[in-house]
């Protein structure tokens, strides 16, 4: 499997309208500064169609492999340290930070984003409707990112967060953000199994079909951006590209109309 993260400025070099970024940035692996530098340059690479997604991690043995593992149980504070830090060199000439991970005076970073004040900023996971809330209002977040997400799910998020932010003194809805998340999506010659099976369910595994009802299902839902997810292994490259085509070709156009 090839990183994400290099990929993207060749991305934006091969690409003239889609918007690019990875998924998800988990920010322990990375310093916040050079970090939020890379990602200006970036977005004025791609004439300003960045997105940038930000999590904080999970798994203990990548943040080891990444040098990382005193992080771990801090991991979350470093999420919120790194969006104010990008926020901060993003909108601002000169900047300084105080912080647990980062420590610098007053200073320049070069380019500026394309993008005004910066690229959208979209958060992953956390689960928890009141600090969701609580982040999105503080930083004017553009959006979340889920994995594995039934419909079900997403809209009982969406009521969650709205429930939330309505007890926050912010003018932000949940309608403002990009609801999405990433599911793995194989279209197939016979129907398959999607019964609920937790975050194994064949949620956009099926035929053309039943991938066409399911996206459906998820924009009644309220999600607004769903993220194919291709399969990590089994399933050949030229197939995924295949299943792209025929998604944007003769599925999409089905779900838009209703």
């Amino acid at each position: 499997m090839v990183p994400g993260y290099p990929l993207i400025p060749w991305l934006a070099a091969k690409t003239s309208k889609v918007r690019i970024g990875m998924s998800i940035i988990d920010t322990p692996f990375r310093s916040p500064g050079v970090l939020a530098t890379e990602l200006a340059t970036i977005d004025h690479l791609s004439k300003g169609r960045l997105n940038v997604g930000v999590g904080s991690g999970w798994m203990p043995e990548e943040f080891a492999a990444a040098s990382a593992t005193d992080i771990f149980p801090r991991r979350h504070k470093h999420v919120r340290e790194t969006i104010e830090i990008m926020q901060g060199i993003w909108e601002n000439e000169h900047f300084e930070f105080h912080g647990e991970f980062a420590d610098f005076d007053k200073c320049g970073f070069g380019v500026k984003p394309l993008q005004k004040p910066g690229p959208p900023i979209f958060f992953s996971g956390l689960k928890d409707p009141k600090r969701s809330a609580a982040r999105i209002a503080k930083y004017n977040l553009s959006g979340w990112i889920g994995i594995q997400d039934s419909p079900e799910d997403i809209k009982n998020w969406r009521t969650a967060i709205q429930q939330e932010l309505d007890q926050l003194d912010t003018p932000k809805s949940v309608d403002d953000l990009e609801i999405s998340s990433m599911i793995w999506t194989v279209i197939t010659d016979e129907e398959v199994d999607q019964s609920p099976a937790g975050k194994v369910t064949n949620l956009l595994v099926g035929t053309a079909g039943q991938v066409t009802d399911r996206l459906k299902a998820y924009k009644e839902a309220g999600l607004t951006m769903p993220m194919i997810w291709p399969p990590f292994n089994d399933v050949p490259v030229a197939k995924t590209i295949d299943d792209l085509k025929r998604i944007k070709e003769e599925i999409l156009p089905k779900v838009e109309e209703g």
